[in-house]
């Protein structure tokens, strides 16, 4: 497991409160939400901020060797990507390659020592976006929806989450606000992917993620409706008489 998907666990994890009376330690809550800052090759050197401002992770587009994370988990987003990149890229010390699936060749995929994360740049029919959860992917990194925000829109954000059965990191600005933020997380986004510009506004990012409550109620919480077998039968009488 890769410390992207090890992080990605954590992070949608529920600690359930304590039980019993007894006084108990107060446990600072831990953010339901990654931050990912994207570099591009020229920007090598702002990974230190990025990662002083309070990035999860970085991806970066060049030489992961030069870049100084610091502790924080390491992408690579490589222009050529096959399996020499990956294999490279993980002797670097980078946790997981950044694909993009036009233009990735498939053989980049044979190191299992490394982790690997897709950009869904165009939507895929139902078919296609299914068969991505057979690939064993860290995170699929989409577009955030453009404010503000429809159900339609968070429709199609659950519908590949829902058939990849793998997180989403969403691409937006760092100025997003609560409610968009906590939309997107109960839809399945695991995180919020944005660009070296955005480095100085991370602080109240994190704020806002930290701040959200705790997810919604799962589906077998919510209240359902049932009819008695004695109101079917009569609406099926009902229905019977009708027909004479």
């Amino acid at each position: 497991m890769s410390k992207l998907s090890d992080r990605i666990r954590r992070a949608s994890k529920v600690t359930p409160a304590p039980l019993g009376f007894g006084p108990t330690a107060v446990q600072a809550k831990a953010p339901s939400m990654l931050v990912v800052v994207r570099l591009a090759a020229n920007e090598t050197g702002k990974a230190a901020d990025a990662v002083k401002a309070g990035a999860d992770a970085i991806i970066l587009a060049g030489d992961p060797g030069k870049a100084k994370t610091n502790g924080a988990i390491l992408g690579l987003a490589p222009e050529k990507a096959d399996q020499k990149a990956a294999t490279a890229a993980r002797e670097a010390g980078a946790d997981f390659l950044v694909l993009d699936p036009a233009k990735a060749l498939a053989e980049a995929m044979l190191d299992q020592k490394i982790g690997y994360v897709l950009v869904l740049s165009e939507p895929m029919d139902d078919v296609r976006t299914r068969l991505l959860g057979d690939l064993n992917l860290d995170a699929i990194i989409v577009k955030a929806p453009a404010a503000p925000v429809t159900l339609a829109q968070l429709l199609e954000l659950r519908r590949i989450a829902g058939l990849t059965r793998t997180p989403l990191l969403v691409q937006a600005d760092a100025s997003i606000d609560g409610p968009l933020l906590q939309v997107l997380r109960d839809s399945g986004a695991a995180g919020i992917v944005v660009e070296a510009s955005s480095i100085g506004k991370l602080a109240e990012l994190r704020d806002r993620i930290a701040s959200l409550p705790t997810a919604g109620r799962k589906k077998d919480e919510r209240a359902e409706v049932t009819v008695s077998a004695e109101a079917a039968a009569g609406h099926s009488r009902d229905g019977y008489d009708d027909d004479d």
